[in-house]
């Protein structure tokens, strides 16, 4: 394996390692938003959760960058790591790991964008008499829901094949 293979290999491993602390990221505001809507003695403060739907479009885009990125790297090597997979073994390993890592947070994520969801519909269904000037942030949050209804797991596991 040249230097050059190992430089992109490494490369790869770091936007790995850079997407899971996004979705580690874009959990926390799950989180956040969940608390929203299970503080039973409040109402919900919507400026506070559009602020939480703004960042994660941002944490969203930063994904789609790493993405883009990283299989723009893969494909430069993807030849060679089928060709010469005894000597990348290990770092194939160590990237499959990763994207599992990734797997799996996209999975929880996905989880929790949709108990948010479960809860939000809850709050509109109670609150749909009495919201008032709320609806305008209301809608708002309801309609990123149904276009935004969670990080969606990797579309490709690149080295899943490779094992």
């Amino acid at each position: 394996m040249g230097d050059g293979m190992a430089e992109y290999l490494q490369l790869l491993e770091e936007s790995l390692v850079r997407k899971i602390s996004v979705l580690d990221r874009i959990g926390e505001f799950n989180l956040k938003q969940r608390e929203l809507f299970t503080v039973i003695s409040e109402t919900p403060d919507l400026d506070k959760f559009d602020s939480y739907i703004e960042e994660k479009d941002k944490l969203i885009e930063e994904l789609n960058s790493l993405d883009d990125g990283f299989e723009s790297l893969y494909a430069r090597v993807a030849d060679e790591l089928k060709t010469d997979k005894e000597s990348n073994a290990p770092m194939i390993r160590k990237l499959q790991d990763l994207i599992r890592e990734v797997t799996d947070k996209s999975s929880t994520l996905q989880a929790q964008e949709a108990e948010n969801k479960r809860l939000m519909e809850e709050y509109f269904k109670k609150a749909k008499d009495g919201i008032g000037k709320g609806r305008t942030s209301l809608n708002a949050a309801y309609s990123y829901y149904q276009v935004q209804r969670g990080v969606s797991a990797p579309e490709s596991l690149y080295l899943d094949s490779k094992q």
